[in-house]
């Protein structure tokens, strides 16, 4: 095929030594450390109905900092983008939340998340999504749906993101924000 018969590709601009993934080893000494923090902070629950629990990123997150949502970025409903509070111009952020579900059987666990660039989340000290550094609109518009039912229990659980910017860090030239909102469904 001609070279002008390409598409252009979808990628940032950047050198590719830049993108490696982030070491199994690495992301469970950050959830351990972010697990000792839970232990001072007490349970909150966003309760829809006595089924129905959703839970969004927002500023009462830990350690999120609400950003502005890029005109790129999808829009996800009942949470907002959000990025590290300890430092809001960083190259990545960790943000998480403790919830209760009550008893009951767990008939539904959905996360949705938008994420500009990659990122990995964990539930319980398990990896649920694990993104190849990708600088690609696809992975944050229209954002992505992942079935976390059986990462999830009855009592407390745990919810970390620790979200990375391709290209250095967070600025009105390179943004970045993490949006996830979790849909849990129990049945009686």
């Amino acid at each position: 095929m001609p070279i002008h018969n390409r598409k252009p590709s979808l990628r940032k601009p950047g050198p590719r030594t830049s993108r490696k993934r982030i070491p199994v080893a690495k992301i469970m000494s950050i959830y351990k450390s972010r697990l000792r923090l839970h232990h001072a902070t007490p349970v909150k629950n966003v309760s829809i109905s006595d089924r129905n629990i959703r839970i969004g990123t927002d500023e009462e997150w830990t350690n999120a900092f609400e950003v502005a949502r890029n005109p790129a970025w999808a829009e996800v409903n009942d949470a907002v983008y959000v990025w590290s509070d300890r430092n809001t111009n960083g190259d990545f952020a960790v943000v998480s939340r403790r919830f209760r579900i009550p008893r009951g059987d767990i008939e539904r666990g959905r996360l949705f998340l938008s994420v500009d660039n990659y990122a990995v989340v964990l539930i319980n000290g398990r990896i649920v999504v694990y993104d190849n550094p990708e600088a690609n609109p696809a992975y944050f518009n229209p954002g992505r749906t992942f079935n976390v039912r059986q990462h999830l229990r009855n009592g407390r659980n745990d919810i970390i993101i620790i979200a990375f910017n391709i290209g250095g860090g967070r600025s009105d030239a390179n943004p970045a924000g993490v949006a996830a909102r979790l849909d849990i469904r129990v049945d009686d």
